[in-house]
């Protein structure tokens, strides 16, 4: 067996195994298809050429040249995919290519091949490929020129970055020059076996281009092919000095190899480790200030114990590395629900949601955005979590799922809403703390044309997830400490008022009010005050002190109804109150005597923002919930009044906040304790002038018993 057929089986395999690797990341991907189509060509191409140095006259040659004219338009058909070129001459070409590889197949077929000519056209006809590569030059060249921005439609956004684009060329021309040199007179065997080496070389570095797409880093690439040349020649030198060693020995073989194979595997890091910082060191020149202004942000973070400095520092670090035109902090609410946005720098863009209208972009979002859901699942998958506007473009463009392309197309839009092309999720312990949002027209210096640096910059941002999560923490553990202390000196604060406002009301009371002398209806306010203080203060000692509960089985609806008639004598005039239900009876674990104050607590809330309002109604439904995991039923009070400013939602159950003159703050803070501790939740919905609906959601004994 010769070198050339010998390089020509390492081809074969490499190329199946890139091709088939690449089509399980995902295979409805046009790309990645195209590619697998491409590799396999090129393996069967390769595979029958071994063949038939092994068996020759079984007619390997000639499925071997059946091979090699259809890698053209394969070969075509993958570029226009990968470069996402569209011009008329690249159409043309791709169906010149196509024509030709059925007419030579056909004669092929009908053994026309011995015609010298047509041997020649079998031959030669990847060279198609090569007059494709020149033009892509050619266009490259132009848009790099001042006159560039007048004849853009030669080419889309490429791949893998202008700058990077002509290493692609660059190395398709010099694999079809030298892989096809076997077909020249006189030229011998090293060129075309040097050709299949460079063939299984630039099959690797197409794969990383195309599974990275523009995050392609060229020097950690280069580092990691490094990495594993290295490994495979350490390899082949162990076996090698085996083979010579043993001398036809079998047991000696086994015991060798396994002596080999153990270095091998503990050599592997520390390998892997040496060849990546030399490579590193070798190829990063111009990104050394990069490094170092990452360094130095990453310093800065340690030092932060305050909420604030930290979005600044986040914002000014990434205006510092990235560059962008304009850039936005959204952080987590502590109650998991919604981003805030905290912070922004750079003038806020108007985000385009039809032709000639404009709004302003978004500053908040769900938790369970398209967005958060699209970077929790790439973690899943062990993928880089950032989302970049041209990765989903292409993604989109070379689906072959219509659902995945509107699932795409989503996610583009998503960041338009944002006002952003680029989004960055701060991910501690696999959870989303917040994330970046940016809009960035091209890559800073010195990240050349393509994004392959980013996946180095992402760290600063797990970085700064993890302060995030260790000030929250921190900020927990302060207002727990700082409140604990309030409570006791508000307990003991309250105990001391109460003496003195018995004191008052029995002077008062001794002075008899009821008496008709002019400073009666002055005794009377006191008398009043009095009392209201008193309700103020024995409602905080209910607050504060720790709930001892008796939880017993509830007939929901019996004790709503029951509520509600005992409420609707003292309803004030024109407003209306009704009771919804399907089921006769809802069973709940609880304290009757606490669920009825809640309910109590909200009824009056409904009516007091149902003052002045014309045909007023409180409407009370109970709503069960079946079909989830843990069943659950949803007490639902909701009046058309007021509503409540948007402002004041996140108000509503801290303690002594409130929106009326007479009212203490403490009903909903009260009734959110009792709530939490039934195990259940409150979930408010207002529109401020139309009506509010607060329900408060516990478990539900669907089996109408008690569990155990």
């Amino acid at each position: 067996m010769d070198i050339l057929g010998q390089s020509a089986l390492f081809v074969s395999l490499i190329s199946f195994a890139l091709g088939f690797s690449v089509l399980s990341r995902n295979v409805k991907n046009t790309l990645f298809i195209s590619f697998t189509i491409l590799t396999t060509l090129v393996s069967a191409w390769s595979l029958s050429f071994f063949l038939e140095k092994i068996w020759a006259g079984f007619g390997f040659y000639r499925l071997h040249l059946f091979f090699n004219v259809l890698l053209a338009p394969a070969s075509l058909w993958f570029t226009q995919i990968f470069i996402r070129i569209s011009d008329g001459f690249s159409r043309r070409l791709l169906e010149l290519s196509t024509v030709l590889a059925i007419f030579l197949s056909t004669s092929l077929g009908l053994r026309f091949d011995t015609n010298p000519w047509i041997l020649q056209l079998v031959f030669f006809s990847p060279a198609l490929v090569i007059v494709q590569v020149l033009r892509l030059m050619w266009v490259d060249w132009i848009l790099s020129s001042p006159q560039g921005k007048k004849v853009r439609d030669l080419s889309k956004v490429p791949t893998v970055g202008l700058e990077r684009r002509h290493l692609i060329y660059l190395g398709a021309l010099v694999v079809l020059l030298t892989s096809v040199m076997d077909h020249v007179g006189g030229i011998g065997k090293i060129l075309p076996s040097a050709g299949n080496l460079l063939l299984a070389v630039y099959m690797f570095f197409l794969s990383q281009a195309i599974t990275q797409q523009r995050l392609l880093n060229v020097s950690a690439l280069f580092s990691r092919f490094l990495v594993l040349l290295v490994v495979a020649l350490t390899l082949t030198l162990l076996y090698s000095l085996l083979v010579a060693w043993i001398e036809n020995s079998p047991s000696l073989f086994f015991l060798n190899s396994f002596i080999a194979s153990f270095l091998l595997l503990m050599l592997l890091d520390p390998l892997r480790s040496t060849v990546g910082y030399f490579t590193q060191r070798l190829l990063t020149q111009k990104h050394r200030h990069l490094q170092q202004t990452l360094r130095e942000a990453q310093r800065k973070l340690t030092g932060i114990v305050d909420f604030g400095n930290l979005t600044l520092e986040i914002l000014n670090s990434t205006e510092q590395i990235i560059r962008p035109e304009w850039a936005a902090l959204f952080i987590l609410r502590s109650d998991g629900t919604q981003f805030r946005r905290v912070r922004i720098v750079g003038q806020e863009p108007k985000s385009k949601i039809s032709v000639g209208t404009e709004r302003t972009v978004f500053k908040e979002g769900l938790s369970n955005h398209a967005l958060i859901h699209y970077c929790e699942e790439l973690m899943e998958k062990g993928k880089f979590p950032v989302i970049f506007d041209q990765l989903l473009e292409n993604e989109m463009d070379r689906s072959a799922s219509r659902v995945q392309r509107a699932h795409y197309l989503a996610l583009i839009e998503g960041l338009k809403a944002f006002g952003a092309n680029l989004f960055i999720p701060l991910i501690h312990s696999r959870k989303i703390l917040g994330f970046v949002i940016l809009q960035v027209l091209a890559p800073p210096e010195p990240w050349g044309s393509n994004w392959g640096l980013l996946p180095i910059v992402y760290p600063y941002y797990e970085q700064a997830a993890e302060v995030i999560s260790n000030l929250e923490v921190y900020a927990r553990q302060r207002e727990k400490e700082r409140l604990a202390v309030l409570g006791e000196m508000a307990a003991g604060l309250a105990h001391e008022i109460r003496n003195p406002l018995g004191a008052i009301k029995g002077a008062a009371q001794f002075l008899d009010p009821s008496l008709d002398r002019p400073e009666s209806k002055f005794l009377k306010v006191i008398l009043e005050e009095v009392d209201r203080l008193n309700r103020v203060v024995t409602q905080f000692l209910d607050y504060s002190k720790p709930s001892v509960i008796q939880f017993k089985q509830v007939d929901f609806v019996q004790l709503v109804e029951k509520t509600i008639e005992l409420m609707r004598p003292g309803l004030r005039e024109g407003v209306q109150i009704e009771l919804l239900t399907s089921k006769s009876s809802i069973f709940v674990l609880g304290a009757a005597e606490q669920i009825q104050q809640v309910l109590i607590n909200l009824i009056q809330n409904s009516q007091n923002a149902l003052e002045g309002v014309m045909g007023g109604m409180i409407r009370v439904s109970l709503v069960t919930h079946r079909d989830l995991s843990h069943p659950e039923v949803s007490l639902v009070v909701e009046d058309n009044g007021k509503g409540i400013k948007r402002e004041n939602l996140e108000k509503l159950f801290i303690p002594f906040f409130t929106t009326s003159p007479s009212g203490t703050g403490l009903g909903l803070s009260i009734s959110h304790k009792i709530v939490e501790s039934h195990r259940g939740r409150f979930e408010v919905v207002s529109e401020e002038g139309r009506f509010t609906r607060i329900s408060v959601i516990l478990p539900w004994l669907s089996s109408g018993r008690a569990p155990g």
